[in-house]
């Protein structure tokens, strides 16, 4: 390949033509937000983006650094590479980021004394509910920066269910936020948080894991080692979330159409590059063991 001067090519979304019914959905989505931005003039702060994502209690990267020639590598995990909690993210146009939604797995709030800056909810199965987003909703939503002045604002939210139940839309209607729903399959297109927020913040959630991992050597009783406790994830789900910076929230909202300027200047910004591929990659390298357990 060196000598014939080929490279690989990645297969990407920019080149390729949208089918038509995508297309469709695009431009009637980006016709809609126009027209309740010119119909509300809405400031860079009463205009949103919520979404869910999981965080998982064991983060092993998928490479290692190991002597050439062994087959079989063990990495040090406590075993619960499947435990998770879910994470509701919120952020506003004026480059704002809302405090992190946290919901655990289990039925009791836990007791351990939690870092400032987070909201902690628990469920049975972990997972978001129409009770819970409206809890965000009071919590988070009409309590950012701005919202008591009660101005018009606007939501973009995806089309998960919790998000559009009746309830919600009478809350909404109530507190004067319009909700703006991405179609489905648009939000790897259209969704802010989605193209620019989740892969850095998930990256230095890694990260953080990392170095961690790397220097914890506590045991259990029964001698296996320790997962994080909810206030260690606590910590550095806020920590994370702390090194997104505000220019990048603020592009994000570009690149996906939703607050560019309404006298057409702006346009071209969805073509910029995603900000998330703007910063320096972490490197999943991972600490190794030579035991026999995984």
């Amino acid at each position: 390949m060196a000598r014939h001067d080929l490279v690989i090519r990645r297969r990407t979304s920019i080149a390729q033509r949208l089918p038509d019914t995508y297309q469709e959905k695009l431009l009637a989505f980006q016709k809609h937000v126009l027209k309740l931005r010119k119909t509300h003039n809405y400031t860079m702060g009463a205009i949103g983006n919520v979404d869910e994502t999981p965080v998982f209690f064991e983060m092993p990267g998928e490479s290692t650094v190991n002597k050439a020639g062994e087959k079989t590598v063990h990495v040090r995990t406590a075993g619960a590479e499947k435990q998770r909690c879910t994470v509701m993210l919120g952020i506003t146009a004026d480059g704002n980021k809302l405090p992190p939604f946290v919901i655990f797995k289990r039925k009791t709030l836990p007791k351990e004394k939690l870092p400032p800056g987070i909201l902690v909810r628990v469920q049975e199965k972990g997972w978001m509910t129409e009770e819970l987003y409206l809890d965000w909703l009071k919590s988070v939503w009409f309590r950012r920066p701005g919202a008591l002045l009660r101005q018009r604002s606007m939501l973009v939210v995806d089309s998960f269910r919790s998000h559009l139940t009746e309830n919600v839309k009478v809350k909404m209607r109530q507190e004067k936020s319009d909700m703006v729903v991405i179609p489905g399959g648009m939000t790897g297109m259209l969704q802010p948080l989605d193209v620019s927020i989740n892969r850095p913040f998930k990256s230095h959630l890694r990260r953080f894991y990392r170095d961690w991992r790397c220097g914890s050597t506590e045991m259990t009783p029964t001698g296996r080692l320790k997962k994080p406790s909810l206030s260690q994830m606590c910590e550095w789900i806020v920590a994370a979330w702390n090194t997104i910076p505000e220019e990048m929230v603020s592009k994000s909202f570009k690149v996906t159409s939703i607050s560019n300027a309404m006298d057409g200047t702006e346009d071209d910004a969805v073509w910029l590059t995603s900000p998330d591929s703007e910063t320096s990659s972490e490197s999943d390298i991972d600490c190794n063991e030579s035991s026999d357990e995984q």
